[in-house]
């Protein structure tokens, strides 16, 4: 082999072995937004899926309005777990929605109180009721929507505690700093065991939640998206832990 032919051939495998290690670098990573409601649930979907496929999966959570701030500002999350109208409504351009199923809202109370109906959050020892922020997450509208639709809003005002977050009301919850709050019922499940109870509350004096997963437009193509929506959409683990999660 001449000396020419041989340096051709290492430059040809140097060249080779660049595009290889460039595709591997380059291989995107699916980044997924989510309200801080569902963290608990998604973290062990996501743990399945990340098992399974070999597949790493980014994960930002926080109230809607953060993610929706971040997904404009960054243009890396590729998908957003949430709420179907608010994500419309968004600003954000989606190029599909699958759908989740429908979340519930839930009244929570703390170890040592007892609800017997939403009724009793006029009850005198109910000094504090934690809600999410109503602008920035959806169960924090719902639990608006109920109760003002109930008449009970004018009666509790007063008592009302605004946070940010479901988990943020659960946290009140727990740490005894409120003694009832409104919250999904996937987190409810989770920290039965850390409060003193919940109960559904009345679906039809409140909007419809329609849990989808949203992919934003110029990502419907990408292979790590599809390949998640499969997943979702076949994994018998999935169902089961979005079952379990309250989500129907």
């Amino acid at each position: 082999m001449t000396k020419r032919r041989l340096t051709l051939q290492r430059i040809m495998i140097c060249v080779s072995a660049f595009f290889f290690l460039a595709s591997v670098v380059s291989a995107d990573t699916l980044t997924l937004g989510a309200g801080a409601g569902y963290k608990r649930m998604l973290e062990g979907v996501l743990k399945g899926y990340e098992q399974k496929t070999g597949q790493k999966v980014d994960q930002l959570y926080g109230h809607m309005g953060q993610i929706v701030m971040q997904a404009k500002a960054s243009g890396s999350i590729g998908i957003i777990v949430g709420e179907l109208l608010f994500l419309k409504s968004s600003g954000l351009e989606f190029a599909d929605f699958k759908e989740l199923g429908q979340g519930l809202l839930v009244l929570a109370y703390g170890k040592n109180v007892k609800l017997e109906s939403v009724e009793d959050l006029n009850k005198p020892e109910i000094q504090k009721i934690a809600i999410p922020d109503a602008k920035q997450a959806i169960y924090g509208k719902a639990a608006f929507e109920f109760l003002q639709n109930s008449g009970l809003y004018e009666k509790i005002q007063n008592k009302i505690v605004t946070v940010a977050t479901v988990p943020q009301v659960s946290s009140y919850l727990m740490s005894k700093d409120a003694e009832a709050g409104f919250i999904n019922i996937t987190d409810a499940i989770y920290i039965k065991d850390e409060i003193g109870g919940w109960m559904e509350v009345d679906k039809t004096r409140y909007s419809p939640i329609h849990l989808v997963i949203g992919v934003l437009k110029g990502f419907e193509n990408k292979p790590e998206i599809t390949q998640f929506l499969d997943f979702m959409s076949t994994d018998h683990e999935t169902k089961e832990i979005l079952k379990k999660a309250g989500i129907k």
